[in-house]
């Protein structure tokens, strides 16, 4: 998803809607235009942080987006003769959209994911490749990913001469884990997928198997992404390369979105101590946690100059917090006895 630094919360955001309307008169196309757009702006950020269609579709049905408008932020316009033409940025109340969802007993995802750098590879009888412009595999990803519009914060490496050379296909095939370090660290991203299309022939009857692997920052594996699901298309099309491509993306966002689900009817209590060493650091900490959706409310039980004790009220699991703290630089520490949201260090 792109950052949108002009939305207080840029998951309720859209950007660069483009509108192209005739009506009877340059007054009347503007309103249609408008309209027309703010729909699908508000239907995108909808599809982007509930979890299915039958939940946008009850959401819909119950609101209208007016309900939820913060501003709308024009790019660019132009107003012809029966024509309206522009290009519109739109950003929605997070925090009315939420107290919505929670009547409506809806659960939600919100949390933008920590970057994600994908290499497509396109391994057949001539050797693996990475970098083929022409080829569908490879072509198909950029174009995926660069139209991505969810909570994966997708990255890919600059198709230049330099990456050419460091970033060659069969090491990228073979998950050479100081290639995918060095690839992680030039994009700053913290995990690595890699996705890959190998051809083969059985007699003259095309075969290409598709893999996904995520690897953590330092190149070491996470999970087989399609685990109980590969697949070997027998004279496959680009269609069936599309279909496989938005199945890996589809698996990507559904355990992100799972894993940082917030569900008003899922509450759950956790005591943690927040140590801090100046006013102005408790401050930080505390301002930190109000922007954290998954924690619904919190009371200070005691503060002292080590820091203070809180009693959170949450609504989703204990995963859910611990990365959307993560996206504070901060981490849940669990002592046994006891359990600290501190700083994460430097390198974590």
């Amino acid at each position: 998803m792109a950052i949108n630094s002009w939305c207080a919360e840029p998951v309720f955001g859209v950007s660069n809607i483009s509108i192209d309307q005739r009506a009877e008169t340059a007054s009347i196309a503007r309103d249609i235009g408008v309209r027309k757009a703010a729909e699908q702006a508000f239907s995108t950020v909808l599809d982007r942080i509930l979890l299915t269609n039958d939940a946008q579709h009850k959401f819909m049905s119950l609101h209208d987006l007016d309900d939820f408008s913060d501003f709308t932020h024009i790019v660019e316009e132009k107003n012809l003769d029966q024509r309206y033409i522009a290009t519109l940025d739109f950003c929605f109340d997070a925090a009315r959209l939420r107290q919505a969802m929670i009547t409506a007993q809806l659960s939600w995802s919100e949390l933008q994911s920590p970057p994600v750098l994908v290499i497509p590879i396109w391994s057949g009888p001539d050797g693996a490749r990475a970098w083929q412009k022409d080829n569908q595999w490879i072509a198909g990803w950029r174009d995926a990913v660069a139209a991505y519009d969810g909570l994966l914060s997708f990255r890919q490496l600059d198709h230049n001469l330099i990456n050419e050379r460091q970033f060659r296909g069969e090491d990228l095939l073979l998950a050479n884990p100081a290639k995918l370090k060095h690839a992680a660290s030039l994009v700053r991203a913290e995990q690595v997928m890699l996705v890959a299309a190998s051809l083969d022939y059985e007699g003259s009857k095309p075969l290409v198997t598709i893999t996904a692997r995520l690897f953590d920052k330092v190149g070491q594996m996470i999970t087989d992404i399609l685990y109980g699901d590969q697949k070997t298309l027998e004279n496959f099309t680009v269609n069936d390369l599309d279909i496989m491509r938005r199945k890996i993306i589809e698996r990507m966002d559904e355990s992100w979105q799972m894993a940082n689900l917030i569900d008003d009817r899922e509450i759950g209590y956790l005591t943690v101590f927040l140590p801090v060493t100046s006013l102005k650091e408790w401050a930080k900490r505390l301002s930190a946690l109000d922007e954290i959706a998954v924690i619904q409310s919190y009371d200070i039980i005691t503060l002292n100059t080590r820091g203070g004790q809180l009693y959170l009220r949450l609504a989703g699991s204990k995963e859910a917090l611990q990365n959307a703290l993560s996206a504070h630089r901060l981490q849940l520490v669990d002592y046994g006895d006891q359990q600290l949201i501190s700083a994460k260090p430097e390198n974590g």
